[in-house]
């Protein structure tokens, strides 16, 4: 039986809102794929179809929330007419937002992704890009409403946001 691509990403997000409760609930070490399957009623195997570890389902739920910070950003009315400072400050806010429900699971998620984010950079990479796609937009938008001047570090501007970006999450979770 062929699954739509709706069905697969409800499916999904279920198996990630389901995953971050169990290990609220329980802890990270104590939540198992299986409990989280059958909590999400899913086959024990279905779930491996969609992340072949719990760590997937982190690196997932952070990808997660910061698609839906740049969704809930794209729906503000004349957003686009904010200035530079107001875009990145509401984007932080958005994504921040988006965390509060599982505050205490995002220390969990920080732990288990910065000791891993060497060694799995093609998990990062998504969500980086989404983060860094988002700022590029804004910095370019800004330059051509002549509100800052061309960048001459462009490239590296976005990376650096984005690094005092986790120092803000940083410093929220404490």
């Amino acid at each position: 039986m062929k699954v739509s691509k709706k069905t697969q990403k409800k499916t999904r997000i279920k198996l990630i809102e389901t995953a971050v409760d169990l290990m609220i609930q329980n802890g990270y070490e104590k939540t198992s794929m299986r409990q989280i399957a059958r909590t999400a009623k899913v086959g024990d195997a279905t779930i491996y179809n969609y992340f072949p570890s719990k760590e997937k389902i982190v690196w997932a739920y952070i990808l997660h929330r910061q698609e839906c910070a740049v969704a809930k950003i794209a729906a503000i009315p004349n957003f686009e007419t904010y200035g530079l400072q107001e875009q990145i400050h509401t984007y932080f806010e958005t994504i921040l937002e988006g965390y509060l429900p599982d505050r205490e699971f995002l220390t969990v998620a920080f732990k288990i992704t910065q000791q891993s984010f060497v060694t799995h950079s093609e998990d990062s990479a998504p969500i980086n890009q989404v983060f860094i796609t988002q700022i590029r937009h804004f910095l370019e938008s800004a330059i051509q409403r002549e509100e800052i001047p061309k960048q001459p570090i462009d490239s590296m501007l976005p990376h650096l946001i984005l690094n005092v970006y986790m120092v803000i999450v940083m410093y929220w979770m404490k």
